[in-house]
């Protein structure tokens, strides 16, 4: 069998044929839209997201888990060709993402109006150690000791954690602590103004910064003001209304938020004092103050004693009655921050020197006849200490508590494990109902609707923000 050799004709066909086919196949390899990243990335550690774009456009990269959560959005303008975009691993809010299987949803709308979908996946696999916070207790130290200034710090692994303090020319002080039992949550770095050798830093403005030594890109500033003596203790008078109306303003309420707040001395977070029905403690406990840092409304004086407004811990219901003006103090708000619950709503808004940050749907305590006290109760409050990143209660667990109110926290919703995945979805529709043990659960999502989430509230609202809660 022999093959006759192809004429002229034919074989410029087919080599014309090859080169459509070669150049539909390269045109089709240019057009072609892609993003990669490694394959396993840490939190806290600079990686690169690679996106090549085949037209000049606007990309848009929105980060899910494995059961679809959304964790961050990232925006970016993009030439034809590779582009670098820089990313740490982390969440919306710098928020650590714990082990297992992300993705990312790429969408490029190009210069031509098309747009074009990609998708890139990948695990994260822990983090480096990093200062996740500092909060200071009150951006005035007072020399003479009348109140303790401290900054709450927290760690995503153990470190030493670095304090500089210094003026304009330069820095005057530091100091390093080591975090190492991160699962026993925060700790605070208390400073009193000394600089050592039985001096004290003068009176003045300063800043003070905080960061970690592995990673120090990761650093928190503020202001300091350092008074000889603070102004003494206040007296105690009539307060008038201690919780803001439906309606009010936001600077009405913002006045309100601001007040000093009257509470429990010398008690501690789980105070549980009574109420009595009259000044004499011989008389029957009509409620029970749940911390020192619930606020009352003094209504009067008799005596020894103060006649007072609070929401009991039993049951959350309004109730009026007495306890010692010995048993009283004042505290006052962190200026910058406060909080507003509203249980009728099943709301909490946030605000920020005086102005309304952001709204986002809650869930706060269900009562039953056999545990009334699930009630959230109402009242004007003040955050207390951290407790950590997280905690397990009835087969869930709840991440990153803000205690107000005694054992009451504001913090994420709960979750159960499923592999190496944390699964909300029993928890996520109750939002915007009561159905809680009596703590206030917050999403752990950015929405269209609301930029924040709950790990922005456990990282900027520092010890003392002023916490309301309204009634039904």
């Amino acid at each position: 069998m022999s093959m006759r050799p192809l004429n002229r004709k034919r074989a410029c066909l087919l080599l014309a044929l090859f080169a459509a086919v070669f150049l539909s196949f390269a045109a089709s390899a240019e057009e072609a839209f892609s993003v990669s990243l490694p394959k396993t990335v840490k939190g806290y550690t600079p990686c690169e997201i690679r996106i090549n774009a085949p037209v000049a456009g606007e990309a848009v990269l929105r980060l899910y888990d494995a059961k679809k959560n959304p964790w961050r959005v990232m925006r970016t303008s993009v030439v034809p060709g590779e582009n670098v975009l820089p990313w740490d691993g982390l969440g919306e809010h710098l928020e650590r993402l714990f082990a297992g299987p992300y993705h990312f949803e790429v969408s490029l709308t190009g210069a031509d109006g098309e747009v074009r979908n990609a998708t890139a996946r990948f695990k994260i696999s822990g983090t480096t150690s990093t200062l996740v916070y500092a909060l200071p207790s009150s951006e005035t130290l007072y020399l003479d000791g009348s109140e303790d200034w401290f900054a709450e710090c927290y760690v995503s692994f153990e470190c030493t954690v670095r304090m500089e303090v210094r003026d304009e020319g330069g820095i005057l002080y530091t100091r390093e602590e080591y975090f190492g039992d991160v699962d026993g949550g925060g700790a605070q770095i208390r400073w009193k103004g000394s600089l050592g050798r039985n001096e004290t830093i003068p009176p003045g403005e300063y800043t003070v910064s905080f960061y970690s030594l592995p990673n120090p890109d990761y650093s928190f500033s503020w202001p300091l003001r350092i008074l000889e003596a603070g102004s003494g203790p206040e007296e105690i008078l009539e307060t008038g209304p201690i919780l803001p109306e439906r309606g009010m303003s936001d600077a009405e309420i913002w006045d309100i938020m601001m007040q000093p707040s009257v509470v429990l001395r010398n008690a501690g977070a789980d105070a549980d004092m009574n109420l009595y029905a009259s000044p004499s403690a011989r008389s029957r406990s009509v409620a029970t103050i749940g911390s020192n840092t619930q606020a009352m409304e003094v209504l009067g004086f008799e005596s020894s004693w103060v006649k007072v407004r609070v929401w009991s811990h039993r049951d959350g219901q309004e109730a009026i009655g007495y306890v010692r003006k010995s048993d009283l103090t004042i505290q006052r708000p962190g200026s910058h921050y406060g909080v507003l619950i509203d249980k009728r709503d099943q709301t909490l808004t946030v605000y920020r020197d005086g102005l309304r940050m952001a709204v986002m749907p809650v869930t706060t305590g269900k009562p039953t006849k056999k545990a009334p006290s699930r009630e959230t109760p109402a009242g004007a409050f003040l955050t207390s200490f951290r407790l950590g990143a997280s905690f397990a209660q009835a087969g869930y667990r709840y991440e990153y508590p803000i205690r107000y109110d005694g054992v009451n926290m504001i913090h994420g919703l709960g979750y159960v494990r499923v592999g190496r995945v944390r699964d909300y979805s029993n928890n996520l529709p109750l939002l915007g109902q009561k159905a809680s043990h009596g703590c206030v659960r917050v999403n752990l999502f950015v929405t269209d609707s609301c930029p924040i989430n709950i790990y922005w509230l456990w990282t900027h609202l520092p010890y003392h923000t002023r916490v309301i809660v309204l009634d039904n």
